[in-house]
């Protein structure tokens, strides 16, 4: 079970601030998706740092995070650790990346990063944010969360930064672009991950 503990603006009341989210294999343990906190710096440090180390996300400092520490959204098991996290990177009113999607590599496999990005899409539509876009290396986990594939030269602000980066020696990896427009109305999303199959009456004869 999965427990959303931030509102958004247009829930109808806040009584339905607190989103629990049902999935088919869910454990007995409680996951929390929550806004991060200042003193979750150095746990999502720990969290993107070795992916950053692969060339597979940009590299964050301690202080860079700290500074962002509001536009990030962690997952927290019950103990209080800090197992997956995501960013919302703004670049206009209108306009937000979700950026440095990590998940502990002891709990790969168990819908956190799913968890995570669906909370940044909450913490986007707080603000009012019209249009989220992804860079991934692989096409199944955004595409399943609804995000259609585009191209990064949609995004000339990505692509300045990128620039940017690449001037001062970071190595830029290619990576696919996926675009997702939130619309007005939001409904809590249900994470299935098996469903099982019809079975088929047998016809009665005679």
């Amino acid at each position: 079970m999965c427990i959303y503990t931030f509102p958004v603006h247009n829930f109808p009341s806040a009584t339905q601030a607190a989103l629990k989210l049902s999935r088919a294999d869910s454990a007995s343990s409680t996951t929390t998706v929550r806004r991060a906190a200042r003193g979750d710096a150095g746990s999502i440090l720990g969290l993107v740092a070795p992916y950053a180390a692969q060339g597979l996300m940009l590299p964050r400092t301690l202080e860079e995070i700290a500074v962002r520490i509001d536009n990030y959204v962690v997952a927290m098991d019950a103990d209080g650790d800090i197992l997956a996290c995501a960013a919302l990177e703004e670049y206009s009113p209108s306009l937000a990346e979700v950026s440095s999607v990590a998940v502990a590599p002891a709990h790969h496999g168990q819908g956190l990063g799913s968890q995570v990005v669906l909370g940044v899409e909450r913490l986007a539509r707080a603000r009012d944010i019209e249009e989220l876009f992804a860079l991934s290396l692989t096409d199944k986990f955004f595409l399943s969360l609804s995000y259609k594939p585009t191209t990064i030269a949609r995004y000339p602000e990505k692509l300045a930064r990128y620039d940017t980066l690449s001037k001062s020696g970071v190595e830029i990896v290619p990576k696919g672009c996926f675009q997702k427009t939130l619309g007005k109305s939001w409904s809590a999303p249900v994470l299935v991950e098996h469903v099982a199959k019809p079975t088929r009456q047998k016809r009665k004869v005679g």
